[in-house]
Order: C-alpha cells, then structure tokens, then sequence
C-alpha cells in the first residue's frame, strides 16, 4: 500500500507562514494574534494629535466656556406645566428675550409628574439690591448693616450710618437717584435713617418668574426660584482647581512608585492630553459646566490613566525578555506589547460606554434628567479620548524616548545593519544512533545457523546473514557429537 502526498500550493503560504500580512479575523482580537502597525506609524497619531489639541486650544479662547450659575452665580426658575399644556424651548427663548433674558439657558425637562420648563441665568441686577447698596455707601456701612422690611405694599429700608456720617434727607434721596427706587419717604433721627416707599421697582427675577407663570397655565407662587451668590461660586471654582491640583500631585506620586521615569513622564503628557481635549470640546459645543461636569472629569482622568497603565504593565513586562534577548527593537516590543492588551481596551472601553449610553438615553432622553445629560456627555468624550491617548499617545512618545537610550540605538543598529533579528543560538542535536543491521528472513537465519554449526559458513558470511559471531567452543563439539550419535543408530 503506498501513501500518495500532495504538494502544498503557494496559496496556502499566507495563512500558515508567521509575518505575511493578511487580514485579520474576529478570532485574532480574541487570541491577540493581531499585528497592526501601531508604532510604525507615530508620525501620522503625532499630526493628529497635534491638530486635535490645535484646535481645543483655538476653541477655547475663542468661546471660551459656559461655565454654569453654580460657578459664577446666577439664578434658576422652574415650573412645571399644567395638564394639557406643550413646552417648546423655542417659544420660551422669545418670551425671555424682551425682558433681556435672551441668552438663558432654557431646558424642558420631563417626569412621572409632567414636563416643565428650567430656566437659569447668570447674575441678575436686583433693584431691591441696588437700593441696598446705595443706602450702604451712602452710611459708610456695609450691605449687611442694610436691612429691608417688606410690606404687602412696598417696604422699609433702615440703617445706622457710621460716627463720622451725619445723614441729612437730602443726602439720602441724593444718593437713591441711582436707583430705581420713586416716591419714598425719607425719616432721619440721629444716625438712623428710615426709607419708606409704598412701591417698590419690579425685580427681573419677578418678571421672569410671572412670564413663566403665565406660560405654564400656572400661578407665580408655582415657580421655584433659586439663586447662587457670585462668591459661592467663587468658592466652587477655587474648590475644582484644588481638586485637579491633588490629583496631578497623587497621580506623579503613583506613577513615579508604579513605573520608571519615562513611563511616569509618558503618562502624564497623555492625560494632559485628554484634559486639554475635553475642555476643547466643552467650548467648541458650549456645553454647560456644571460641578458634575467637574465630577464627570475627574472620572474620566483616572479611566485614562487606568488604560495606560494596563498598557504599560503589559510594556514592562516584555521589556524583561527584550533586555534577556536583544532580538528586537524597544518599538517592535512596544507595538507587540499594544497589540497583546487591544483586545481588553476595546472591551473596558466598550463595557464602560453601555452605561454612559444608558445615562444618555435613559436618564436623559425619557426622564429628562439634565445633569445627567452634562455628565453623561462628559463621560462619553473622556472615554474616548482616554482609550485613544493610551495606545496613539502614550505609547508612542515611551518608544521614541527610549528609542534614544545607548542600549536600544544599539539594538536598532544591529536590526539595520544585519536586516533582521540575530538568529537564535541553534539547538544542539541528539546523538545519533547506529541503525540495526537488517536480519534475514527466518528460514535463511536457521539454514544458515546450521551451516554455521556444521562450520561450512565463515565469518563474512555470518555477518552478512545476520547470524552471531564466531561460535563458541561448545557449540562447535556438540554437533560433532551429534553427528556421532546418528551413525552409531544407523
């Protein structure tokens, strides 16, 4: 029976033969078998990167960011709709734009309770506040030494002026000439001074809060006004840089214990990066910062420096074998090293968008929730460009810094000088052992044993029947005797 082999063609070379590209399958992510070129290519991620930070930077100073009332004070107003009524952020904008509300930020929220209408501003000049002011400059006192009564018609302003003031009613209504405040009644006793009027000027928070009344099909009492003072956001703004100040100081110190030097420095360019990025596109699209957003940011810091790190990790790693080895360039390893951790990127990645898409659609698509709009957003933009720093950014800046140390230009050298990796050491073989000389067949072996015995055969020729060496002494005598033994019975 004989085997038949068949040749193998040419076209089965590219599947089998390690280094021919091809395309990828689903299954090479899966078993990170791929080999894309990721290092191969730092010049075009280094235009892109470049153009993109170009432009956050342009769209930052010229935008600017919309920083909400909770960082520079402002007001709020909301209102839910009566039954039957439709809200429309258009028809809002128009009945806010006379009163010189025109750039509010109007939202239209939805509920189990209904829709309703959010409205929110930044700083509104308040008349009542500016009476104060007046009246506080005027006594050499501040605001708080103001105090205003108010009566189901107009109100009272008193104050006590300061030792060195000596108050005259005409010097009061002089000073109220800056407001809008007509037809008061001014008292002055000593120090004291009482400023009475039976109307006071109507407050844009007011105005603002009747028009949204009458829009809901509602009362005014329904409207829920809320307002920030200019210095608690002061405070909330120096809070969210502190923030951001500790963690760069606790994310040095991580990376500085976690890693060597370039790799921490590496780490940190990329999530400057990210930073600069997002705020980009927080101005370019006018997205409202809000403290979730702050929130949301401080998230998506550390999700990008958790992917670098899982990239490095992976980096350091291989690092031993090439520092053991030398058959590679420090770029080769890095690109090997991206390709082994593509995989659990894209799926850390892909798992941690399903609840910001979640956030999105959910929370705020069918219930209206706009913060979680504002940090769903922020989310959303922070993943991607932390997955895209991490393997475009980071990576490729550690392999063109470590590219210049001594060690790896010399292995680059070599690579170039002899074209390919130093072939490893070759393997030392097995002795080998001398094959079996070929017996005779049976019949062969036993006539010729019996030539043997009977001494007709000589030694060449027991070798080359395969018979024993040279018989013994005994064996020599015993058939002789033998021989003997059949003539004495004939």
């Amino acid at each position: 029976m004989t085997a038949t082999t068949t040749p193998r063609t040419a076209s089965a070379a590219p599947e089998s033969v390690p280094g021919v590209d091809r395309r990828h399958r689903p299954s090479d992510f899966y078993h990170e078998r791929t080999n894309f070129q990721f290092i191969k290519h730092t010049r075009r991620w280094a235009i892109l990167s470049g153009t993109l930070l170009v432009l956050s930077i342009v769209a930052l100073f010229a935008r600017g960011l919309n920083f909400g009332i909770d960082f520079e004070g402002g007001t709020s107003w909301q209102v839910q709709m009566a039954h039957g009524r439709a809200a429309h952020v258009a028809d809002v904008r128009n009945l806010l734009g006379p009163l010189g509300f025109s750039n509010a930020t109007v939202s239209i929220l939805s509920g189990a309770s209904g829709r309703s209408v959010n409205v929110q501003a930044h700083l509104v000049a308040d008349p009542i506040k500016a009476i104060d002011d007046a009246l506080a400059l005027y006594g050499g006192v501040t605001e708080a030494d103001v105090l205003f009564q108010p009566a189901k018609v107009g109100g009272t302003f008193t104050l006590t002026t300061a030792s060195k003031v000596k108050p005259t009613e005409t010097g009061v209504n002089a000073a109220l000439t800056k407001t809008e405040l007509r037809g008061q009644t001014v008292k002055v006793s000593g120090r004291d001074v009482t400023v009475t009027a039976k109307t006071l000027p109507v407050s844009p928070t007011e105005k603002v809060a009747d028009t949204l009344a009458r829009y809901a099909g509602t009362n005014s009492q329904a409207v829920s006004i809320s307002t920030v003072g200019p210095t608690w956001g002061h405070t909330v703004s120096h809070k969210a840089e502190q923030a951001l100040v500790y963690f760069f100081i606790l994310l040095a110190l991580y990376l500085s214990i976690r890693f060597e030097a370039k790799m921490s420095a590496a780490a940190i360019i990329a999530v400057i990066h990210d930073i600069i990025f997002t705020v980009g596109v927080y101005a370019l699209f006018h997205f409202p910062v809000t403290p979730a957003t702050i929130t949301a940011f401080l998230t998506i810091l550390g999700f990008s420096l958790y992917d670098t790190v899982v990239v490095f990790d992976k980096v350091r790693e291989n690092q031993r074998v090439l520092t053991a080895t030398g058959r590679t360039t420090y770029s080769e390893m890095v690109n090997r090293s991206l390709n082994q951790v593509l995989m659990r990127s894209l799926s850390t990645s892909f798992v941690a968008l399903m609840p910001v898409l979640s956030l999105l659609i959910v929370g705020s698509g069918i219930f209206g929730a706009k913060s979680l709009e504002e940090f769903a957003l922020a989310l959303a933009a922070g993943l991607f460009i932390g997955s895209y720093s991490s393997i475009f950014v980071a990576a490729p800046i550690l392999a063109w810094w470590k590219e210049r140390e001594p060690q790896y230009q010399a292995l680059a050298e070599r690579r170039a000088r002899g074209g390919a990796a130093p072939a490893p050491a070759p393997a030392r073989k097995a002795p080998v052992r001398p094959e079996p000389e070929p017996l005779a067949p049976v019949g062969a072996v036993s006539d010729a044993a019996a030539a043997a015995d009977a001494g007709e055969v000589d030694e060449v020729a027991r070798r080359g029947l395969g018979v024993a060496g040279p018989p013994a002494v005994g064996r020599t005598i015993q058939p002789r005797a033998r021989q003997q033994r059949r003539r004495k019975r004939k």
